[in-house]
């Protein structure tokens, strides 16, 4: 016969076993309110952060400029130089004398160049660009620190226009180039016009003129 069960020690046993898994569930619980209350503290000092700034951006924002001032000034600057560089050179300046007159690098005069549109021509870059008065103009030419303007008319039947140049024995008289740049300088505008304004045509050059015709 099994001996009688003993319920006094069965009740301490499960006494004890509650007791521990109280404890064990008070500490979850006061970690759980640690938490908590870390995360209210995040929560406040990020406010506080915010507070911070709101109060002090004006102060943020002197300080980031007077860090940065001499920087605003130096691009500020270049941007006043490369447009009055451009300004020199459309008024047909040489670059040289750009260069000393504004202190720039030679590298700004390139850029200039580039961004007006001018392309190599011997050692120097040209530039091509145009005065519309209706059915006539100029064609206006453009080499370092040189400024021609070259009259044009439009033309009749096959013929799209006439554009006039110096023949070549008063060619040096009338641009100041020598004799032997004439052709290039001639074959230079003809291709630029075309591109620009007559594509599908084709240029010739006479002894006076440039003929843009079919």
């Amino acid at each position: 016969m099994s001996e009688p069960i003993d319920y006094n020690e069965a009740g301490e046993v499960f006494k004890k076993s509650m007791q521990d898994a109280l404890s064990h569930l008070d500490e979850v619980k006061d970690g759980a309110l640690k938490a908590h209350e870390e995360a209210i503290n995040l929560q406040i000092a990020a406010k506080e952060e915010i507070r911070r700034i709101e109060r002090e951006a004006h102060l943020i924002s002197e300080s980031y400029i007077e860090k940065h001032r001499k920087e605003f000034e130096e691009r500020i600057r270049n941007e006043v130089l490369f447009s009055v560089t451009k300004k020199l050179i459309i008024f047909g300046m040489k670059s040289t004398q750009i260069v000393t007159l504004l202190e720039i690098p030679a590298k700004m005069i390139a850029d200039a160049w580039f961004e007006l549109g001018f392309s190599k021509l011997g050692e120097s870059a040209a530039h091509v660009a145009y005065e519309n008065q209706g059915r006539a103009g100029n064609v206006i030419f453009y080499l370092d620190g040189v400024k021609l303007k070259f009259w044009y008319e439009f033309g009749g039947g096959t013929t799209l226009a006439f554009i006039n140049v110096p023949p070549e024995n008063e060619w040096t008289k009338e641009t100041g180039l020598p004799l032997e740049d004439r052709l290039p300088v001639l074959n230079f505008i003809g291709e630029r016009v075309i591109r620009d304004q007559a594509q599908g045509y084709r240029y010739k050059i006479t002894s006076d003129s440039i003929i843009i015709a079919p």
